[in-house]
């Protein structure tokens, strides 16, 4: 099982000291966190995509994704989620084809629809259209995309018809992993079989046994499309935090974690989220702990879902970068390699969003590249941005 991290750049204060660091900082301190990752050997880093919050940073992933590209040179660099119910298709076609150029192939994009209401208010689309939008911008997303079509003709519900057009800059990989992204409704799970895409689950703060059945009906209509087995591939996420101890970790992060749910806006008839923090810690799908528990639940998880790749969210509620950067060193010494060989008996073979699921294999730019998947969130920060 591949770990990477995800973050949304959430901009609070710390609870402790009531110190907050301006817009500039924060992304700043994201793009240092991606220098990080790569060096310590996480294997994905992902960033989200919010609009119109107080306490968002990031609405353009791919600004963001193209400054980390500038300074690093191997680490995937992925998007949890890309809002393509929300965007237009053929700007995201545009946008990412030039961070993939940019990046050296290094893109993975996750698709999914704004949680939030937000978007929808200020983009002057219906809410009971996410579903259908998210699918048919997916659909001509791929297309526009493809090495078979060279021009693309279509008519669709959501933008004006295209006649003969082929979005320019090319991307460099043939063509970019495209995931989708889900939480508990089986729509999502349905357009990812028919397209024959992986998927990634947002998994935070629900129970971890209420995710299986979205994992299990995923895999189910998989082998029922007549799919190989070894590209049903599937990613999930938590909230995590890991220091020396457990007691130490507990003691540290109980207050920034309630600082995060605390104030977070809401999709309307929503009911407020009830922070508890032994119950999200403890049965829950969060992670907080020593590096040995951390291992521990990675595992147990694992054993439910079975899936491939799991993105850790550490660097929420206002934690000070430095407990952020010493979390993903104890993770990357002494989680990565415990957990590293999760899932290898699984069968593999084919192509995954577009690239080899072997065990490793070279892209254009002759660098390996992890045959494993991305992923996603929250009901407050939906890693994955829902469906």
């Amino acid at each position: 099982m591949d770990i990477g991290t995800i973050t949304f750049g959430t901009l609070l204060s710390d609870p402790f000291t009531g110190h907050r660091v301006s817009q500039a900082e924060r992304l700043e301190e994201v793009v240092r966190s991606a220098v990080l990752a790569e060096r310590l050997g996480f294997s994905w880093f992902t960033v989200g995509e919010h609009h119109f919050g107080e306490r968002d940073v990031i609405s353009a992933p791919p600004v963001v994704l193209a400054a980390i590209a500038a300074r690093t040179s191997a680490i995937t660099l992925a998007t949890g989620t890309t809002l393509v119910a929300n965007r237009d298709p053929v700007l995201v076609a545009e946008d990412y084809a030039t961070l993939d150029l940019l990046s050296g192939g290094r893109l993975q994009l996750i698709a999914g629809a704004s949680f939030f209401p937000d978007p929808y208010a200020v983009f002057a689309q219906p809410p009971e259209s996410k579903a259908d939008r998210k699918r048919e911008n997916l659909e001509l997303l791929l297309r526009l995309w493809s090495r078979d079509e060279h021009e693309v003709t279509w008519e669709g519900a959501f933008r004006p018809p295209l006649d003969h057009v082929r979005v320019q800059p090319r991307p460099y990989q043939e063509r970019p992993p495209v995931w989708v992204s889900g939480g508990s409704r089986p729509e999502s799970v349905h357009l990812a079989v028919e397209t024959g895409l992986p998927m990634v689950f947002g998994t935070t703060a629900r129970p971890p046994r209420t995710h299986v059945p979205m994992f299990d009906l995923y895999r189910e209509l998989w082998a029922r499309a007549g799919r190989p087995a070894g590209q049903a591939r599937t990613g999930a996420a938590s909230h995590v935090f890991v220091a020396d101890t457990t007691a130490r970790a507990r003691e540290q992060w109980r207050e920034y974690y309630g600082n995060y749910f605390r104030g977070a806006k809401l999709p309307a008839g929503a009911r407020p989220f009830a922070f508890d923090f032994d119950d999200l810690v403890g049965p829950g799908s969060a992670i907080c702990g020593s590096p040995a528990e951390v291992v521990d639940k990675l595992g147990r998880l694992h054993e439910l879902w079975g899936h491939d790749l799991h993105l850790l969210s550490i660097d929420i509620g206002g934690i000070p970068h430095g407990e952020v950067a010493r979390a993903m060193e104890l993770v990357a010494s002494d989680v990565i390699p415990q957990v590293a060989s999760l899932g290898a008996d699984r069968p593999t073979g084919g192509t995954v969003g577009g690239r080899p699921s072997a065990p490793a294999t070279a892209t254009p730019a002759g660098r390996a590249t992890p045959a494993v998947p991305t992923a996603a969130a929250a009901p407050v920060e939906p890693v994955g941005g829902k469906a």
